[in-house]
């Protein structure tokens, strides 16, 4: 028997107060208590077809839930191959999209106690809200509900649009029921994702909650093992940097040792006008310092008082026209200015 044939004889059995409005669930209790009231062979079969009704629906929104959740693992696997954070945004509204199943998506980001829309899929660029809300700041005391979920760190299934928490920015979209899931990376909220059916389409579900909360919260994961990476690679080219200067440098503090020992100061200012106006021990002060070394550890190196260190420091960058003991190692080695850190 069909649903509905199985609803209108629920209707004149359990007359005259049958609400075919409420679920199965609730007829099945309505048609209980007239079984205790007043039985009859009718009631029994009608209890029995919407308890089957009512397993039958559970069934199917249990396997629903199941596909939901299998579609969503599929679209995080397939966000694993993107490299990079900005790709991670630019692909994560359609794939919402496309693995759980609603139709207008918003990721926002959170940043200072504000929230601003940042990436919407393809269908909502269309939309005028968008634009007129996209390059606005929006602080968190002023989206009550969402506010919530910066510490609940669950996602919300809102089917009351007009309720006065909502911001406004939800009604200039016109959603008339929509779901929000917070994107927390490293123990905090950074984001959002807002979405639902779009204009006139079916009201958001549970299962389409637990959908959005799974990818939102795979998708945290994901974005924030690419940001580390790249902060990991960031970090490793300036090392990399660092390490070819001081390559570079010692290089051509061989280079100058071999010169300076070869040379006396007459013929070093004629070689090397600006290295040749440094005395001896000035020469050794400014060899020392182009390995890096502070002023303490050339005193203890050359074993004089830190004083006269900082003395020949100042005479060493005075000579050479150098602001500070980068460029003086610059001039004195003759390193490429861009190469200095």
């Amino acid at each position: 028997m069909s649903t509905n044939r199985l609803l209108e004889r629920a209707a004149r059995l359990l007359s005259p107060h049958p609400d075919l409005s409420a679920d199965v669930d609730e007829l099945s209790r309505l048609c209980r208590l007239r079984l205790v009231a007043s039985p009859s062979a009718e009631l029994r079969v009608l209890f029995c077809d919407l308890e089957d009704l009512r397993v039958r629906q559970a069934t199917e929104e249990v396997a629903a839930r199941v596909r939901r959740i299998d579609d969503v693992e599929q679209g995080l696997r397939r966000l694993r191959a993107v490299s990079s954070s900005a790709q991670l945004v630019d692909r994560a509204c359609e794939e919402v999209v496309r693995s759980c199943g609603l139709e207008r998506v918003l990721l926002s980001r959170v940043d200072d106690g504000a929230w601003q829309p940042w990436k919407v899929n393809a269908i909502v660029l269309d939309e005028e809200w968008f634009s007129a809300w996209s390059e606005r700041r929006i602080p968190l005391g002023e989206f009550v509900l969402e506010t919530e979920l910066l510490s609940a760190g669950r996602p919300l299934l809102v089917h009351d649009t007009a309720d006065p928490r909502i911001h406004p920015i939800i009604r200039a979209g016109h959603s008339q029921s929509y779901v929000v899931a917070p994107v927390a990376a490293a123990g905090k909220v950074i984001g959002f994702f807002h979405a639902d059916h779009g204009i006139g389409g079916q009201p958001c579900t549970e299962v389409d909650s637990e959908a959005l909360g799974a990818f939102a919260e795979g998708f945290a994961h994901l974005y924030e093992r690419a940001t580390l990476v790249e902060r990991l690679h960031r970090q490793r080219e300036k090392a990399r940097e660092a390490l070819f200067v001081v390559d570079f440098t010692l290089q051509r503090l061989h280079e100058t040792e071999v010169a300076l020992g070869t040379l006396d100061d007459a013929e070093a200012s004629v070689s090397a006008p600006s290295v040749g106006s440094l005395t001896r021990r000035e020469r050794e002060v400014l060899e020392v310092l182009a390995t890096g070394a502070s002023n303490q550890q050339i005193a203890e190196r050359l074993v004089i008082s830190l004083p006269t260190v900082k003395t020949h420091v100042k005479n060493v960058l005075a000579k050479l026209g150098a602001n500070n003991r980068a460029q003086a190692i610059a001039i004195a080695l003759d390193i490429p200015a861009f190469l200095i850190p």
